[in-house]
């Protein structure tokens, strides 16, 4: 268990908020029963390899959507297409677009000899940039708003009829993107601003989560657990404020069809329920949980009556509230894995 605990801290070595040390594994997973510890590391350093991104990932994957824009859009350099191009900047300062943008503007520095301060002179495209999209809720407020907001170029128009009457694209560049997420993000868009949105609004996702149950053969590479009858767990389901989408709280036995995340369907199976029981126990503690959105395995919407969005994807920067509590959940007499920064700040 030392050595996975050692692999666990190299793998994690560059996450930002908190040292993540062999010791500082160790002292996490000792929350867990005993017989469950070794389990628990051994799963996670199979998880963390294929979905933690560190700095130097993330900046490989910036660097490979420079060269895809440069491509299909058909620029000879670089520099000539930022000029061209405006990178929407819909967060506040703290939030995780910023950080990207910065870390894409060191990368056009120190490769492409340009930065983002001559991006956006003409505007024959516009890029929003972000490392995730879970729920949807977080881009389909911004672009709501956005598509609603008076143009800069011409006072008369509206974002959204500017781009439509010049025929101007808009491009959601992620490095992760939940299926679910995704689908009811264009949903909530195509009913607020219309149907044309869909010739204007396209989404690029490097990392796809599949966790729409209802889809055909999703990879449901999250947490989604079988119903095993626990009485414990569906006295927690059934206390939940929450109607809808209560047939997306439990996955059949069957699905996925194939496993390529967790070690193996029986592994998948033994960790949900571990991660679900323990952040149920967590939530217990609390009192009056104030929050409607939080839940054992993570944020969700809010009337979904479900466990949690289940997300395992992680960065170097910080990791989402809609991955399981376990990981981040910092009080209640339960020490996080990971350190968040700006949880619960809009």
């Amino acid at each position: 268990m030392i050595n996975t605990a050692q692999n666990i801290a190299k793998i994690l070595s560059d996450y930002e908020n908190n040292t993540v040390s062999r010791e500082h594994v160790l002292d996490w997973v000792s929350q867990f029963n005993e017989p469950d510890q070794g389990f628990v590391l051994e799963e996670l350093q199979n998880i963390f390899q294929k979905t933690y991104y560190s700095k130097t990932k993330c900046v490989h994957i910036l660097r490979l959507y420079i060269d895809h824009w440069i491509k299909v859009f058909k620029y000879p350099d670089v520099p000539t297409f930022i000029a061209e191009t405006v990178f929407l900047k819909l967060q506040p300062e703290h939030k995780s677009q910023c950080e990207l943008l910065n870390l894409l503007d060191e990368i056009l520095v120190k490769f492409y000899k340009c930065n983002l301060g001559s991006s956006g002179r003409i505007a024959k495209r516009y890029i929003y940039l972000d490392d995730i999209l879970s729920t949807g809720q977080t881009i389909g407020r911004n672009f709501n708003e956005w598509f609603n907001s008076i143009n800069d170029v011409d006072k008369t128009k509206t974002n959204f009829q500017y781009l439509k009457d010049k025929q101007i694209k808009v491009h959601v560049c992620l490095l992760c993107g939940h299926s679910w997420g995704i689908y009811n993000t264009k949903y909530g868009l195509i009913k607020n601003i219309g149907t044309e949105v869909e010739a204007i609004l396209h989404i690029h996702v490097y990392y796809m989560i599949e966790n729409n149950i209802k889809d055909y053969s999703p990879k449901l590479n999250n947490m989604v657990p079988i119903d095993n009858q626990d009485p414990v767990i569906h006295e927690y389901l059934n206390s939940l404020n929450a109607v809808n989408k209560s047939e997306h709280a439990f996955r059949h036995s069957t699905q996925p069809h194939e496993e390529n995340l967790f070690s193996s369907s029986v592994a998948r199976n033994r960790l949900e329920i571990l991660f679900l029981t323990k952040g149920i126990e967590i939530l217990s503690r609390v009192g009056e949980l104030k929050v409607g959105q939080i839940r054992p395995l993570g944020y969700t919407v809010k009337s979904h009556k479900t466990f949690g969005l289940g997300t395992l994807f992680f960065t170097y920067r910080n990791i989402p509230n809609n991955s399981p509590i376990v990981f981040w959940w910092g009080s209640n007499n339960w020490r996080p894995l990971f350190v968040v920064k700006n949880r619960g700040v809009r």
